[in-house]
């Protein structure tokens, strides 16, 4: 499934558009949460609300195409689009496109707070470290466990991190590096 958008429909209401198309049209209404971001409040299917519909709607989906296409300035949701100005030069979009607001009355979100762990610089390193050992040893972790003078389950928690950070590869069973 590609993904889909939201076309204003009404007050507070948008609909979802998706490819494939969904059997039913799917209206949703969004509200502003703690935080800024914004989440789903209301559903309304035109048509039967059959099984099969109401588990291929994507929620999430959703959730995440109205936070990349709607913003919210002073708890009011508009669509982001480009701005009247250049609009009169841009060939027609058939209702498609946006307009962006005031970019001095939008809300800034927050930044996400990391409260534990350790920066990227650091799994940076640890990946870098590892990257070398496993050219001239079988244990990797091991030798960087000593390097470290660390437990050698710490060393493959480290390690573990630096992949899912993006700093190494997939890991690979048998093989080091």
């Amino acid at each position: 499934m590609r993904g889909g958008r939201l076309f204003p429909v009404g007050e507070d209401w948008y609909e979802w558009r998706q490819e494939p198309p969904l059997s039913g049209t799917v209206l949703v209404q969004v509200a502003v949460a703690a935080g800024g971001r914004l989440v789903l409040t209301g559903l309304r299917i035109d048509g039967a609300p059959t099984a099969g519909l109401l588990r291929s709607i994507p929620v999430g989906r959703i959730e995440v195409a109205a936070n990349a296409q709607l913003t919210a300035v002073d708890d009011v949701i508009t669509p982001v689009t480009v701005s009247r100005l250049r609009q009169t030069e841009l060939p027609s979009l058939d209702g498609a496109g946006w307009e962006m607001t005031a970019p001095d009355r939008a809300v800034p979100r927050p930044a996400p707070v990391r409260k534990r762990g350790r920066p990227d610089d650091f799994y940076r390193e640890i990946a870098d470290t590892y990257h070398e050992l496993a050219q001239v040893s079988a244990r990797p972790a091991a030798e960087l466990a000593e390097l470290r003078d660390v437990p050698i389950t710490t060393a493959h928690r480290w390690v573990k991190e630096a992949r899912r950070r993006g700093f190494l590869p997939p890991g690979r069973p048998g093989t080091s590096g």
